[in-house]
């Protein structure tokens, strides 16, 4: 079995995502949108293709869509988790994923990243990635896992062939599962201040110890 590690931005990581002038849509600076209007960059992310249930049709997504980052001069992360079912990522990052067992398809559009002039600000490809939670498959093994299947867990394996995968257990959505074996390569090849053992996550992401 591989140890898996946490690729993503915990709940307390706002200063260091400040720090490195990554946006943070949980403050709300980054819009999605089918067509850029300067008037309104960050409408309500409420399209046909951005919501779906279980047991029904899954409308296509479209061809392109404008994300717009509020006072941004550049583009400094190669994915962000939007929502619980999305990801901005660059061409580069989902080649890597895709490289070391990423094979989901759930749809994809285009991203054209402007800031709020609608001013292009890489020309760097990114697409927009749509995650369907219920298609996962189960390949991930929590050992220590509480009763409550949707508790934090301290350690996580797999048997799989793949070195990044994703979780059905809703303390990792947005975030990627990701073999100690390809720590070296991570490192190596992007800036990477969000890779952290489960025990690192779970400790980040308690909201009740964030607020006392």
């Amino acid at each position: 079995m591989k140890k898996l590690m946490v690729w993503g931005y915990s709940a307390q990581s706002l200063d260091e995502l400040a720090k490195r002038k990554v946006p943070k849509v949980s403050l709300g600076e980054v819009g999605i949108s089918e067509e850029f209007n300067p008037k309104k960059t960050h409408p309500d992310f409420d399209f046909p293709w951005s919501w779906f249930v279980k047991g029904q049709e899954i409308p296509p997504m479209p061809e392109k869509v404008y994300v717009c980052l509020k006072k941004a001069r550049g583009v400094t992360f190669d994915f962000l988790p939007y929502g619980y079912n999305f990801f901005i990522m660059s061409a580069r990052f989902l080649e890597f994923i895709k490289k070391y067992g990423f094979d989901h398809d759930f749809g994809m559009s285009k991203a054209i990243i402007v800031n709020t002039k609608g001013e292009l600000l890489t020309n760097e490809v990114y697409y927009l990635v749509r995650i369907v939670a219920w298609e996962i498959e189960d390949e991930i093994v929590y050992p220590d896992l509480a009763l409550d299947e949707d508790d934090f867990s301290l350690e996580a394996y797999t048997n799989s062939d793949k070195d990044i995968l994703l979780s059905s257990n809703r303390n990792y959505s947005g975030a990627f599962m990701v073999s100690e074996n390809l720590k070296g390569k991570l490192l190596e090849k992007f800036s990477l201040p969000f890779l952290y053992s489960l025990e690192e996550w779970k400790e980040l992401n308690n909201l009740d110890f964030y607020w006392d």
